[in-house]
């Protein structure tokens, strides 16, 4: 069995996913950056994106659990699964033992309405246009977090 790291991803209204993981990424603020078990301890923000971690077939359901993608082998063997979630940004801790997520807002991909965020795109990119570089922060966080929800969903934009 592979060493596992206890992964928990937290919201301010909700424990989003708790399980353990053989590997953790996250979109980091400098780059996207893995978390192995035993990794060195560190803390770093996160950017908004996509937070990927590949989890056993014993991952406790008393959370909501997303979608998973991978298949379990013709041998009928376990395989190693992967959940996904779109991240509004936030905070990363890691340890040892464990790995904490804290954001405002995490999405799996049973949550996205397809057709809704793909209207929420346009109008934030449309949004993003009319600014022309005078202070459009909250403009490219629109669209960057639009742009995350597709991309948990594995859909094209």
């Amino acid at each position: 069995m592979a060493a596992r790291t206890r992964l928990t991803i937290v919201t301010p209204t909700a424990k989003r996913f708790e399980g353990d993981a053989e590997l953790v990424i996250a979109p980091g603020a400098a780059g996207d950056l893995g978390a192995l078990p035993q990794h060195a301890p560190l803390l770093t923000t996160l950017r908004v994106g996509i937070v990927k971690a590949d989890v056993g077939p014993d991952v406790s359901e008393a959370v909501t659990v997303p979608s998973v993608i991978g298949e379990t082998p013709a041998t009928g063997a376990p395989s190693v699964r992967r959940v996904e979630f779109a991240v509004d940004g936030g905070f990363m801790q890691v340890l040892p033992d464990r790995v904490i997520v804290l954001t405002d807002a995490a999405v799996s991909r049973d949550e996205v309405d397809v057709d809704a965020v793909r209207a929420e795109l346009q109008r934030a990119e449309e949004a993003l246009a009319k600014k022309r570089g005078a202070d459009d922060s909250m403009e490219r966080h629109a669209v960057a977090w639009a742009h995350a929800k597709l991309e948990v969903t594995h859909r094209p934009v």
